[in-house]
């Protein structure tokens, strides 16, 4: 065997060692992206489980919810404060879990039952006189989900 041959082959040995490694470095970056999409998604869902755990862990916090719902004026000031910025908070989960999967989902079925389930939590949570009011005065600071947030309000309201 001559050097020339000895070159060739060693030639396309590191070009077979490049190319698996190119191959494995894209799977674990397309994990890596996946383990910090799902990350991202905990974060805000764990922000909607922290919502549901203070109102369940409060009769205080949860009698204020049940009479702001229906309407502001039944709140004095304290509880008018605390209803808005449970509202708020929420807002911001939904604007935030909306954003994260329009930037990092591929259009598809996921995509589509994502969208579903942001849709239900705003009509659970929205679909209330006191709720529409916090939305009407709220409503120009949540541009992405706007639209998102009134025509489920719109079509549950049809229903």
């Amino acid at each position: 065997m001559n050097w020339d041959a000895i070159g060739a082959v060693a030639e396309t040995v590191g070009t077979i060692a490049v190319l698996v490694t190119l191959v494995y470095l894209s799977i674990q970056v397309r994990i890596a992206n996946q383990q910090r999409e799902m990350e991202s998604f905990r974060h805000n869902w764990d922000g909607l489980n922290r919502m549901c755990e203070l109102l369940g862990e409060s009769t205080e916090k949860t009698a204020i919810v049940i009479r702001g719902r229906e309407s502001l004026e039944s709140l004095n000031d304290e509880e008018r404060m605390v209803f808005e910025f449970m509202h708020l908070r929420i807002l911001n989960t939904i604007e935030s879990w909306y954003m994260q999967l329009m930037k990092t989902s591929p259009p598809g079925e996921y995509r589509d039952q994502q969208i579903e389930n942001i849709e239900s939590v705003i009509v659970y949570v929205l679909n209330y006189p006191g709720a529409l009011e916090i939305w009407g005065m709220t409503k120009h600071t949540f541009v992405p989900v706007r639209k998102l947030v009134d025509d489920a309000i719109s079509s549950a309201r049809a229903s």
